[in-house]
């Protein structure tokens, strides 16, 4: 029984030294010398099929699918209806009944509009942080709605004040803290009326406000900068703000300013004025159609004819705005 399990031994042994000495042999081998592998006729029209096919040709019913897909996705017609759906989804969405925004809450720095709403508001309404970021950003409606025009920004803001009040007259326990309330909402208010009529406002400052064309040290004179911004070369002003513009550009900037100083300034402050004049008259005009509404506990229940397409939006904001109330 050993002597067979020795001879079995010995067997395997020298199988293992044989195929050890063949791999060493054959791996020296150039591979010309190996054996080759051969393919079919069918196996090979196969394989040159399948690489016509990754290269493709003009005829390819693929290819001429896609073009057709990509020629249809940026048709005018294509982009504008996507244009219009997405349009769709921005007018459906609404901050103030949005079930998951209702439950988000925020914060806000101290010393801020903000922050003053949502401290007075807290356990009045079902978001206080939600509710002081709406009526906030509408009193100060020259900065967070810049994408409207003048008339739609005063008539969030009339409507933003107008709410406050009545909120002020409602749901305040006393007269000091109502008082306080209104106060801080008539100084942002304040505020941002200068904003739209073209003054440059810091709310947290004690900086005096001034004309957006001058600078706290140009004591109401049309400052360097804005002659800068209106008159030079709008290439040359963009190099000059990075420090990039030659000497030579600056100094023929300034020559053209020495000889046009007076005329320049005439004209960017007229402009100014005519500004004014419209914003002004916005304002009344938005005052005097929120008069004409009839109010019923802060709600609107009755317009006059012929209102802007901008109203039912400002109504709805006004409703959805009462409705946070607990």
């Amino acid at each position: 029984m050993i002597q067979q399990i020795e001879t079995k031994n010995s067997t395997i042994h020298a199988l293992y030294q044989s195929s050890v000495e063949d791999h060493k042999r054959t791996s020296n081998v150039p591979l010309s010398q190996k054996d080759k592998i051969t393919i079919s006729k069918e196996s090979l029209a196969k394989f040159q099929a399948s690489l016509t096919l990754r290269t493709g040709t003009d005829q390819d019913a693929l290819i001429q699918n896609f073009r057709t897909f990509v020629e249809e996705y940026n048709s005018p017609e294509a982009v504008e209806q996507r244009k219009l759906e997405q349009l769709e989804k921005e007018q459906a969405y609404n901050p103030l009944t949005d079930e998951f925004n209702l439950l988000v809450k925020r914060s806000f720095p101290e010393n801020t509009l903000h922050h003053t709403i949502h401290e007075a508001m807290e356990g009045k309404v079902k978001n206080a942080s939600l509710y002081a970021a709406e009526l906030a950003g509408s009193i100060r409606s020259s900065i967070s709605m810049a994408h409207k025009n003048i008339e739609e920004r005063a008539a969030y803001r009339e409507m933003a004040l107008k709410q406050a009040e009545y909120v002020a007259e409602n749901f305040f326990d006393n007269e000091e803290e109502r008082a306080a309330f209104m106060d801080e909402i008539n100084r942002y208010y304040e505020n941002d009326l200068l904003r739209e009529k073209g003054y440059v406002v810091f709310d947290n400052s004690d900086l005096e406000p001034f004309k957006r064309y001058s600078s706290p040290r140009d004591n109401g004179k049309v400052s360097y900068m804005t002659f800068a911004r209106e008159y030079m070369d709008e290439d040359t002003f963009e190099r000059w703000i990075t420090n990039e513009a030659t000497k030579e550009e600056i100094d023929k900037f300034f020559r053209q300013l020495v000889s046009n100083q007076e005329k320049w300034s005439r004209e960017i402050i007229e402009e100014a004025e005519l500004h004014t004049q419209r914003v002004e008259k916005a304002i009344a005009n938005v005052q005097e159609m929120l008069e004409s509404f009839v109010w019923v506990d802060g709600r609107v229940i009755a317009t006059g004819e012929e209102q802007p397409d901008y109203l039912d939006e400002l109504i709805q904001w006004n409703e959805n705005m009462l409705n946070l109330f607990l």
